[in-house]
Formats: structure tokens, C-alpha cells, sequence
């Protein structure tokens, strides 16, 4: 094993040290310029500086850093607790897996694009354009997805033919394009770089067609479709331009066929086909949220409730003209019981149809009931048109929405006036919030739960990349109008080039590995992966490269140790800590995500504690087992600190709270045993917390 010590520039007293003849000691001053060579496949112990630097500095190397600067330098402690971190380290690092470098070949250079909304096609046209073949799937008959079912766009109320049919014209004319209609993904292999997706077309049934409009004239079923009634036989003017039927509600009656000057074929078969990728990219649009399930607002239940965009197509086709309107806002959304979150664009939709229904229907009474109205950007405009316009906001939330005397009641009250409010309207529009789509990302063996893919392993805001080579675009990231869910998917595009340019992936991000002897299958570890990377195949546990993010947290769950963390085993660190604990000791295991970064602030801000503070470098708070706390113990440490990410931002989604759940089972173990439970510290510290980290340990050395 090599250790590479560095003072610094001068600006440290390096410890003496002596390891054995086993440990080649190397002194340098400032391995920042200065870097040795070191073999991918070498152990080395590097004693410097922050290792949030060194990381960075040796990317590629099975290193165990050790920050001698910010944790005995910089706060004036004596080079002896150098040379004991770095002994430590030592003796953790000889008992390590290394890290193995993963490599993902980019075999296939062509994108499956999932929705043919206007973020799917803005994805696909983007591509093509850069030479990328491109296969685009949409599930209905027609491209465009939900903003070909609008009227217009707003704040400026354009028709939306402005914005989708240059887009859609756009991608027709480039020649990588495949545009597969009527077509769904039934299963997906492989991983990035060369994934087989299995696809089903359903039979569009109109084969030959000159728009002639005379199979609609004779068709006996109508349908309901989001507020308009149509025909089971049916056109929307954008892509593809020709008829299809809705083999869903078609009697298959044939009287389409007696009249179609073209080609109609009612007993088409349904086709299956497998596509290469190496990339998939989901741009699937908006999903709207059942709010039917909120009961006491009658939707599906009372006649005249309706959703926005129900609404917004009876009013613009001419079939509905109220004279007294009531718009809901958040109509299931920030609410425990059905979404607790925000959808962002709801407000605006609200928005939307009291200025579509004002401006076809200037004598039209609107009543826009919301506690709270977030028209952010350019959209305060329409909410300050629409005051000044005579739209009536209430600020409440209904209670009940009911039917008697042929009229809608909403009753509410209003917090600007402090009155109990009983509204008769014609008809009630309900702003609902929106869902993800757990389906389509089901298929893709990604687990999100209720969240967006926004919010999926931290990924913030704008395009989301899940496991490598897989892409979001869209609302398919998080709810969003059409200017932003454009720029989102200019963003999935650069994004899918950047991956597709490659020729292979190398990726040196430590991994779970499982040792298949000592498995016994018990399924915990599946459970409590956050990101869903654990699975069983033929009988076996099975960790997937492409979604473990090296987090730990399996590795402490399982019973038998089978799972372990390359560079993160249990063995080593309980080598790293019986070297290192002493009796009196105040041993520090710190998420090195927020917790241990806390600790170089305090040095930078020249705030001291007690030198027998010895400070651990974990992956996550939930990677701390109970049983090495219980080796600290024995060495007659005066107190554990576990220092994690504040709730709800742990760096892996929810490790603080297994570490959190683990804290207060050990507590209980230990008070039965009799044992001083108040040696256990728990605490959330964030990264510029220098000063709350001090006063911890201070009070836990008294």
C-alpha cells in the first residue's frame, strides 16, 4: 500500500509515522500540481486537505483520503491525531474492496422517444436534425398530445395550431424520424447504450384515406372525449393526416366502410416489433389526477362539474355557454389525503378558462375561489386582466359542491370578507393537480412512487436523468406549460447527444456487491434501496449497475453482510475504528454529503473543540450500523455523534431517516441492557453549520 502525505505548501507540521515496511510513505507539498502516478487498481491512503478536493483531484483511484488540514491543522491540534487518522485509514483501507471501474458500451446510437406531445416531438426533431435516428412512439392515433385538444395558448391566447403545427411540420420533414402512431411500449432490456424495446401498434384501421369526411356523416357511435363529442371514427388535423377509428367504443358496424372512397379495414391486426436504443427519452405529457376521488366536490357524480380542460373544449367548440361559472383551485392538490404537493401550472389553467370564457362570453359571472393564486413570471398579467376584467376572486377553499333546484352550489367561505358563501352557478371547473406517470416508468423498472422525476435522487430542476440513458422531458419531468416544457426538452437533447457522442461509459462510482454465499435471500435489502437497484433474478439477489448510486444503506440492512459497498464494508470499518477510538474519545460518524462538510466550515471559521473529537467520513447516515457503534462503545468512547442531512434532504431521499429508525432501536437495546443511552447522539447538521457542529461535540465532551 502507498500513503501520500502533503503538507500543504509548508503550511502543516506533518506527523512522524510508522507503518511497517507493507506502507511506502511518500511526503509531497502540494499534490494539488504535484500528482503521482498511481495504478487504477492500487490502494493508497492520501492525507491532505479536504477530501470533497482530493476526490476530484484523483478521480480514478482506490483512495481512503484523510483530511489532516481542516481536522488537526487548521484547528490547532497536535500532529499525533494526524498520525492517528491516518493509521486508521490504514488499517481500514487493507481490509477494502476496491472500486471497479464499470463500463457501458454506447453500442447503439439511435433514440426511442416515448409521447408524441409537443415535448416528444420537440425531442425527436432536435435529434434528427443532428443526424440521430430517432423512433417516436404516442399511444393515441394523432400527434400533438394534450395541446392539440386546446384551444388556445395563454397568457397571449394564440390558437395553439401557432406553436404545434410548426413543430410537427418540423419533424416530418427530417428523414431519421420514424413517427409511430397508436403504439405503446410493452417491455424494455439492456441498459444504457443498448436497450431492446418491445412496442405494440394497435390497428389504426383507416389505411388509405383523401379526408373526404363522409365515414364521420354515417358513423352511429359518439363518444365522449374531454369535453367534446365525437364520433368513434375521427380526425384531428396533425399528424398523421388521415382518419382513425377508436377500436375501443367501434360497434365494427361497417357502414364506414360502404362510403370510404379509400380504404377501411375493420379487422386489422394488432403488431408487435422491437426497436434498439441507446438512450430512451420520456416526454409522456400531462397525467391529470382522479378527482373524482375528492367526493365532495361531485365530479363524475353532478352534472356540470368539469375539469379544465373539459371545460375549455365544450366552451371553445360552442357546445356549452354559461352565464355563471365557479373555477376551484387546487382541487385535490397540497392535501394529505390526495396530492400534498404543488403542481405549479394549475393557477394558470384556472387562469386560462376565465379569460377563454370572459372573451367568448363577455356577460359570464366568474368566480375564481383559491386560498392561494401563484401566478408567477408573466402569468400575473393575466391575473391582473382578468380583475380589472370583473373576474371575482374568493379567497377559500369549498367545502361542499351539491345540486338543487337545477342549479350548482358551491359553498365556501371567504377569508377577504369573513363571510360563509353560498354559490349558485351553472357550472363548476375544477383545477386538479397532476400525477407521474408510474406506468410508462414501471415499464422502464423504475420505481418513483407518487413523486415526479424531478424530484428522483435529487436530480433538480429541468431534465431529469434517471439511470443512465434514460431521459425526461416535458411534464413528464414536473408539471409545466408548453414555453417550459420546450426548453426542458431542448435540455433532454443536448443531454441525450452528450450521452450518444460516446463510445463507451466508464463509471467509478462505488457499488453494492452481494456475496452470493452468504445471501440467504431475505429480501431486506430490496426494500430499503432507495432507488430501486435491488432485485431477485433466477433465485439470486441482483444489484443493477446503471441504478445503485452507492449509498450503503443495503449494506447495513443486510443480516448476513452478503451486501457490502466497494470502498465501504463492514470489516473495514470497524478496523478504521478500533484503531482509532480511544477511551474519552468523542467518535464522529458524519454523512459526508452535509454533516462532514460542516466540520471543514468550522475550520475555516477558525472555531475550535475539544481534540479528542475523532471525525469518520461516511456515504450516508443510514450506511451506520448499530453494531459499530456498539464497537465504540466498548472502547469507552465518551459519546457516538451520527451527523446526517436535514429531513427530506438526504442526498440518497431517505437514509437519515433509516439512520434516524436505527438510532431508536439501539436506544431501546441499549436501555435494556442498562446501558447509558445518552452517549448516542443523533443530529442533522447542514454544510455551513460550522458552529452548531462545535457546540455538539463540546457538550458531549463535558
Amino acid at each position: 500500500m502507498r500513503l501520500f502525505i502533503c503538507d500543504c505548501r509548508g503550511s502543516m507540521k506533518l506527523p512522524k509515522i510508522d507503518l511497517g515496511t507493507d506502507v511506502k510513505i511518500e511526503y509531497h507539498s502540494n499534490l494539488c500540481t504535484d500528482r503521482p502516478q498511481i495504478a487504477p487498481d492500487e490502494k493508497v491512503v492520501i492525507a491532505g486537505c479536504s477530501p470533497n478536493l482530493l476526490e476530484g483531484i484523483f478521480p480514478d483511484v482506490n483512495a481512503e483520503f484523510v483530511n489532516i488540514l481542516e481536522h488537526v491543522s487548521l484547528i490547532g491540534h497536535p500532529p499525533e491525531k494526524a498520525a492517528q487518522l491516518i493509521s486508521a485509514a490504514v488499517a481500514k483501507m487493507n481490509v477494502t474492496i476496491p472500486v471497479e471501474a464499470k463500463v457501458f458500451d454506447i453500442k447503439e446510437k439511435s433514440v426511442l422517444v416515448i409521447g408524441g406531445g409537443v415535448a416528444g416531438i420537440e425531442v425527436a426533431t432536435q435529434l434528427s436534425r443532428c443526424g440521430v435516428q430517432v423512433t417516436l412512439v404516442e399511444k393515441s392515433p394523432f400527434l400533438g398530445g394534450t395541446v392539440a385538444k386546446l384551444d388556445r395558448l395563454y397568457p397571449e391566447g394564440t390558437p395553439h395550431s401557432h406553436t404545434l403545427m410548426p413543430l410537427v411540420n418540423g419533424l416530418y420533414s427530417q428523414k431519421n424520424a420514424v413517427q409511430l402512431c397508436n403504439t405503446e411500449v410493452t417491455s424494455v432490456t439492456g441498459r444504457v447504450g443498448n436497450y431492446r424495446i418491445g412496442l405494440k401498434t394497435k390497428p389504426r384501421g383507416v389505411q388509405e384515406c383523401i379526408n373526404c369526411g363522409k365515414c364521420v356523416d354515417v358513423c352511429p357511435v359518439e363518444v365522449s372525449d374531454d369535453g367534446k363529442t365525437r364520433k368513434a371514427i375521427y380526425y384531428i388535423p396533425t399528424f398523421p393526416d388521415k382518419y382513425a377509428i377508436d377500436f375501443e367504443t367501434c360497434t365494427k358496424c361497417g357502414e364506414c366502410v360502404k362510403v370510404c372512397p379509400g380504404k377501411i379495414v375493420l379487422d386489422e391486426k394488432t403488431k408487435e416489433t422491437e426497436v434498439g436504443a441507446g438512450a430512451v427519452v420520456v416526454a409522456t405529457g400531462l397525467h391529470w389526477y382522479d378527482v373524482s376521488k375528492v367526493e365532495e366536490y361531485g365530479y363524475g357524480r353532478l352534472e356540470g362539474v368539469m375539469k379544465t380542460l373539459e371545460f375549455e373544449r365544450a366552451v371553445a367548440s360552442g357546445a356549452l355557454h354559461p352565464k355563471k361559472v365557479a373555477i376551484v383551485y387546487c382541487a385535490g392538490s397540497r392535501d394529505s389525503k390526495h396530492l400534498p404537493y404543488c403542481s405549479k401550472i394549475c393557477c394558470l389553467l384556472g387562469l386560462k378558462e376565465a379569460k377563454l370564457v370572459t372573451d367568448r362570453f363577455p356577460d359570464t359571472e366568474v368566480y375564481v375561489i383559491a386560498m392561494d393564486m401563484r401566478s408567477y413570471g408573466t402569468f400575473e398579467y393575466l391575473y391582473n386582466t382578468l380583475r380589472s376584467k370583473g373576474v371575482s376572486f374568493i379567497k377559500g377553499k369549498p367545502s361542499e359542491i351539491s345540486r338543487r333546484n337545477g342549479k350548482l352550489t358551491v359553498r365556501t367561505e371567504d377569508l377577504y370578507t369573513n363571510e360563509l358563501l353560498e354559490i349558485e352557478v351553472d357550472n363548476v371547473v375544477l383545477s386538479c393537480g397532476f400525477t407521474a406517470d408510474t406506468e410508462t416508468f414501471g415499464k422502464l423498472k423504475i420505481k418513483i412512487d407518487t413523486d415526479f422525476p424531478v424530484l428522483f435522487e435529487n436530480a433538480g430542476l429541468g431534465t431529469a436523468e434517471l439511470p443512465r440513458g434514460i431521459f425526461t422531458a416535458g411534464a413528464a419531468t414536473f408539471p409545466s406549460g408548453v414555453a417550459e416544457t420546450l426548453i426542458d426538452a431542448r435540455k433532454a437533447s443536448f443531454s441525450v447527444l452528450n450521452l450518444l457522442q460516446q463510445d463507451k461509459i466508464e463509471k467509478r462510482l462505488p457499488q453494492a456487491r452481494v456475496d452470493e454465499d452468504q445471501c440467504s435471500i431475505c429480501r431486506m435489502c430490496i426494500g430499503t434501496c432507495p432507488y430501486g437497484a435491488i432485485s431477485i433474478a433466477d433465485d439470486k439477489i441482483k444489484v443493477n449497475e446503471e441504478l445503485c448510486m452507492g449509498c450503503g444503506i443495503c449494506s447495513v440492512t443486510c443480516p448476513s453482510y452478503a451486501s457490502q459497498l466497494e470502498t465501504w464494508n463492514e470489516k473495514g470499518l470497524s478496523k478504521q475504528i478500533r484503531s482509532l477510538a480511544q477511551k474519552g474519545d468523542i467518535l464522529a460518524l458524519l454523512c459526508k454529503w452535509s454533516a462532514y462538510n460542516a466540520t471543514e466550515r468550522a475550520a475555516y471559521d477558525r472555531l475550535t473543540y475539544p481534540k479528542n473529537v475523532k471525525i469518520i467520513r461516511v456515504p450516508c447516515s443510514g450506511a451506520v450500523d448499530p453494531s459499530h457503534i456498539m464497537l465504540a462503545l466498548t472502547k469507552e468512547v465518551k459519546g457516538v455523534l451520527i451527523g446526517g442531512c436535514y429531513p427530506h434532504a438526504c442526498h440518497y431521499a431517505r437514509g437519515n431517516f433509516r439512520a434516524r429508525a436505527r438510532e431508536q432501536i439501539l436506544r431501546l437495546n441499549l436501555d435494556l441492557l442498562g446501558m447509558d443511552t445518552s452517549k448516542i447522539r443523533l443530529e442533522w447538521i447542514g454544510k455551513d453549520e460550522g458552529r452548531k457542529f462545535t457546540e455538539i461535540v463540546r457538550e458531549m465532551s463535558k
